[in-house]
């Protein structure tokens, strides 16, 4: 006779054993003994492990994973002198003819950024480019003085009653309006994807800068309200960064490109200025249909130019026909009086 020692389970085979086939069986009904009681509590303890972790995981990712988005951005700074001088609504002012008296005396400023516009653009480093440009002209022939009119005497849409304002407190004769046009890009690179790696934010320059900075100045005659000329001087620089230090990185190559563009600028000045002296001699401003010009000495007398009226190279080219229209009829006249006189 056979005694059965423990009991037969068809599933796990026989009493106190596993065999595989069993194991295979089991995992739809459950594990061996042994198993059941000690395996749930090792997956209830992983769930408990796990959780923390995630948690942990997803701090430290995150951020990261913010860092690396792969997006592009842009940043603008502008201002306009035609927006200072002729705000919407304001109606233009006709210029006059121009009258110069040497040594003139100069007022450099920046126009305003227009009333939406967020500047970063500091007094601070605008001071410093205007003393750069008044330095480059302040010992020109024909020039008394060049001073660097704070922004906080320029209000945005102040036009030309602003600059009678300035030109009464300055004490200057014509004044340089200086805008500035400035767009940063940045975008992320193929290299930022080791910002997945926390110290890659920190190390890695995967942050692709460009920067593009344009500024213009207009020299206006201000009791004539006649712009007398303008130049622009411009810049491109890029770089990389760190997501960490962009921002840093952003405002020193903001700094750079205006540093370059002012310098670019004073040298274009420099050739407008001889252009504008070389243009004077004519009479007008500009050319035929622009206000005439004559520039005087500190006696009142012609250097250059007319003598205060309008000159023959200020009329247009149906005025200028007109004119020597009657000047051939008054010819003609004067030779018939002559010829009945004998």
């Amino acid at each position: 006779m056979v005694v059965l020692r423990g009991r037969f389970d068809p599933l796990r085979g026989e009493a106190g054993q596993c065999p595989q086939t069993a194991r295979r069986r089991s995992r739809r009904f459950g594990s061996c003994d042994g198993d059941g009681p000690r395996g749930s509590e090792e997956v209830a303890m992983s769930r408990r492990v796990s959780l923390p972790a995630v948690v942990a995981l997803a701090l430290i990712v995150g951020p990261v994973l913010a860092l690396s988005t792969g997006c592009s951005t842009h940043k603008q700074l502008r201002s306009n002198a035609l927006e200072f001088l002729y705000p919407k609504g304001a109606a233009a002012e006709p210029a006059q003819e121009v009258r110069l008296q040497l040594p003139v005396r100069v007022g450099v400023a920046f126009a305003p950024p227009g009333a939406t516009w967020q500047d970063t653009f500091s007094e601070v480093q605008k001071r410093a480019l205007l003393g750069k440009i008044a330095e480059a002209f302040r010992l020109r022939e024909g020039i008394a003085s060049v001073d660097a009119i704070p922004s906080s005497h320029v209000t945005p849409g102040g036009g030309f009653e602003n600059l009678d304002r300035i030109r009464s407190a300055f004490g200057i004769d014509l004044i340089a309006l200086v805008s500035y046009d400035q767009i940063q890009f940045s975008e992320s690179g193929r290299s930022s994807i080791w910002y997945w790696t926390i110290v890659g934010a920190y190390l890695v320059k995967g942050e692709k800068n460009q920067t593009r900075t344009v500024m213009d100045a207009v020299v206006y005659d201000i009791p004539s309200r006649s712009m007398l000329f303008n130049a622009s001087g411009q810049s491109t620089g890029a770089g990389s960064s760190t997501p960490v230090d962009m921002d840093k990185t952003l405002r020193a190559e903001q700094e750079r490109g205006f540093d370059a563009a002012t310098a670019d600028l004073i040298q274009n000045l420099d050739v407008a200025l001889a252009a504008f002296q070389e243009q004077a001699k004519t009479g007008t401003v500009r050319g035929q249909g622009t206000p005439a010009l004559a520039i005087v000495d500190e006696q009142g007398r012609v250097v250059s130019g007319g003598a205060g009226g309008v000159s023959a190279g200020a009329l247009g080219p149906l005025e200028a026909l007109a004119g020597t229209a009657l000047a051939a009829l008054g010819a003609m006249g004067w030779r018939r009086r002559k010829l009945a006189g004998r």
